[in-house]
């Protein structure tokens, strides 16, 4: 750019905001199309920017700003990034700790974006992030708003690829605050899921149920609504026996039902709960021992999910009078409240003291 043009600029220009504006285009797209810029373009009071090709402006005491419609645009720059590494149109260097190279910023009360990165080629990255120091992050993300308003700190978006990719040296993701990860869309149309995979591949189905990929066309469910969860064992813990004052006294006869919470540890010998949750909400089913004790004449007993009456399977069986059995079985409650429905069955006087000990749950 001559001399003659770069006046002539400075003559349509009447403030020192609007000088800063002009000069600092001209100057940019000097410094990309190699056009050199033989002054020196500056505001307001002490050394603001050096837009001269070549020079650097290592004496800056205050900041420069571009505002309202004034805008900055690099095509195919070429500032040399860190030896053997990307050269770039903007390459921002911060030395000083606790400070960033570059920061975007967005106030406004709708959408918006503080850095956004697109890349249209074939292949490439939307927006690279390099971290040179000791310590410190390469691209970081916050939203940063009311503590009621929802937003995302990072978004990754790929039309035919990786959305997000980490590649660390120790971890390639790591969680931060909540510690949780939100599978926010059905990877898998069916149940259970069908057609080829990627190996590695996790996701869940349209009904909740979380699934992996050990090969292609093969899936594994790891958790859903309709399976019973992992088993966690505990200590022997009675909760419930019906010779105790607590909760429900006296024995069970023949056609009779009762409905019982299986959620707290009791006393052996008052039934009053010493431990309460003994068996977490949330709970698909309990490893138990169910023992019948004081039997009379010959019965079972049936032990279902809660609310559950119909006599499909006996849990446990006696035979004559005065018998003690017991029986470990594996007994479906009913998840929203923790109980199960005891019915006994049998012939004309047959009736029982019964004792559950819970061994474990499922969850």
């Amino acid at each position: 750019m001559s001399d003659e043009l770069h006046d002539d600029v400075l003559e349509e220009t009447s403030g020192r905001r609007g000088l800063l504006s002009k000069a600092a285009v001209a100057a940019v797209v000097a410094a990309a199309t190699g056009v050199g810029v033989s002054k020196t373009a500056s505001a307001g009071v002490g050394n603001a920017v050096n837009f001269q090709q070549g020079a650097a402006n290592t004496g800056a005491t205050i900041t420069t700003s571009l505002a309202g419609g004034s805008t900055l645009k690099v095509i195919d720059g070429s500032s040399n990034g860190p030896a053997g590494d990307r050269a770039a149109s903007i390459y921002a260097v911060q030395s000083v700790n606790s400070r960033a190279a570059i920061l975007g910023e967005a106030t406004g009360t709708g959408y918006g974006w503080a850095v956004y990165g697109k890349n249209s080629s074939s292949q490439g990255i939307g927006v690279y992030g390099l971290n040179t120091g000791t310590a410190g992050v390469g691209v970081y993300g916050e939203h940063k708003a009311g503590t009621t308003e929802a937003g995302t700190g990072v978004i990754g978006k790929s039309n035919s690829g990786v959305g997000v990719s980490g590649q660390g040296g120790t971890f390639d993701f790591a969680t931060g605050s909540s510690g949780r990860f939100l599978f926010n869309h059905n990877a898998f149309a069916a149940n259970p899921p069908t057609g080829a995979s990627s190996v590695g591949t996790i996701g869940r189905d349209s009904a909740g149920n979380l699934w992996y990929s050990p090969a292609s066309g093969q899936y594994r469910k790891l958790a859903g609504t309709g399976t019973a969860g992992a088993f966690h064992a505990l200590t022997p813990g009675r909760v419930y026996d019906s010779r105790a004052a607590l909760p429900n006294t006296g024995a069970l006869s023949a056609g009779g039902t009762r409905t019982l919470s299986m959620a707290d540890k009791r006393d052996l010998t008052t039934g009053a709960v010493t431990t309460a949750n003994f068996v977490p909400a949330g709970a698909t089913a309990i490893a138990c021992n169910v023992t019948v004790v004081n039997t009379a004449g010959g019965g079972f007993l049936a032990v279902n999910p809660g609310g559950t009456t119909e006599v499909s399977a006996a849990t446990i069986n006696w035979s004559a009078s005065g018998q003690i059995l017991n029986n470990g079985v594996i007994v479906t409650l009913n998840a929203a409240n923790r109980e199960v429905t005891v019915v006994a069955g049998g012939g004309a006087g047959a009736q029982t003291d019964f004792v559950i000990d819970v061994t474990g749950y499922f969850l």
